[in-house]
């Protein structure tokens, strides 16, 4: 197996490339899985592994972990930990690095989904993380990231959600409003998270089996053109003197009432 030392090797550089860049992940369809746990989620997953990385240490440590890494990756390589100050995103690397393939599910899946998270134009990767994670948990259909989305297979994202990214299928869409117009006509009613005189409260509110919640911008909320293609608006009743609910909590609010 050869054993890379250089951080100008082409591998390493990539790898680089991959953890820091969204246009790299996006135009390569990969990205980086980091660390002992989510090299497992990966083998578990049954993600396709283009390479496999791993300090001589790391392997010794890890060792079930990595020749099974071994096996799936279409290659896999010793790697120096003189360079993990350059490909890791963490500040305690654990030596194992898998460049894998971004999953891409089915467009027609979201009809056959049932309870839907969509996410517009939501910007903060710990939030998405969040959300992502809660989704797998509670056993939603899916998520569907419209607009200018964080990157969900940026390397924050993938640790927060601890591995459900890999089984949570995830639609990224342009056109979010039509999206969820194509939805409406096979069978979906759209709620919109939203404060207006018509906004039904959560907890009183029946979800049909074909549902999409929305929920907004950090900042801004629901877009104009996404609220008026949802069919009714929602909203979490509070007693404190907040003005909001942080994003990733109101989406986990609402996904336990839309699921349970």
């Amino acid at each position: 197996m050869e054993r890379i030392v250089s951080k100008d090797n082409e591998r390493i550089k990539l790898l680089a490339k991959l953890q820091k860049s969204r246009r790299t992940r996006e135009e390569s369809g990969t990205f980086v899985a980091e660390g002992v746990r989510l090299a497992r989620e990966v083998l578990a997953g049954g993600l396709v592994v283009r390479q496999a990385f791993a300090t001589e240490a790391a392997a010794g440590r890890y060792t079930a972990v990595w020749e099974a890494l071994c096996q799936k990756a279409q290659e896999a390589f010793w790697l120096a930990e003189s360079l993990e100050e350059k490909i890791s995103d963490v500040r305690s690397p654990q030596g194992i690095y898998c460049i894998c393939d971004i999953p891409r599910p089915a467009p027609q899946g979201m009809v056959c989904a049932g309870k839907l998270l969509a996410l517009d134009r939501l910007q903060d990767p710990g939030n998405l993380g969040t959300i992502l994670r809660t989704a797998d948990a509670f056993g939603a259909g899916g998520v569907i990231l419209g607009g200018q989305c964080a990157d969900c297979f940026s390397p924050k994202v993938v640790r927060s959600t601890m591995g459900s990214v890999f089984r949570l299928p995830v639609w990224q869409v342009e056109n979010l409003a039509q999206t969820l117009l194509d939805l409406r006509r096979e069978g979906f009613v759209c709620f919109g998270a939203a404060l207006d005189e018509t906004a039904q409260r959560l907890g009183e509110v029946v979800f049909p089996a074909r549902t999409v919640a929305v929920i907004g911008n950090e900042g801004n909320g629901i877009s104009p053109q996404v609220l008026a293609a949802c069919q009714q608006t929602l909203y979490i009743p509070m007693k404190g003197k907040a003005e909001s609910l942080n994003a990733g909590v109101a989406a986990s609010l609402i996904l336990w009432e839309m699921c349970r």
